[in-house]
């Protein structure tokens, strides 16, 4: 078995699934999806975007927290 370098984690951000989500919506419009898959698609990316801010916003309190901490 070949050594293999470890796979970084690769994460969508917000402007990323926003792409998705006019993608499919393109999609749709030009007949290339179904409106059901489209559908599929836009539930996720939505749930997607949640974790997202809620990731941002976790990072953000440590960073404060840290801060603070180092005030004090």
């Amino acid at each position: 078995m070949e050594n293999q370098e470890p796979k970084t984690k690769k994460y969508m951000s917000v402007e990323e699934t926003a792409v998705l989500l006019s993608e499919t919506m393109k999609d749709v419009v030009e007949r290339k999806i179904t409106l059901r898959h489209a559908l599929t698609v836009s539930r996720i990316a939505i749930a997607l975007a949640k974790v997202i801010e809620v990731v941002d916003l976790n990072n953000r309190v440590a960073f404060i927290e840290q801060t603070l901490k180092k005030i004090r």
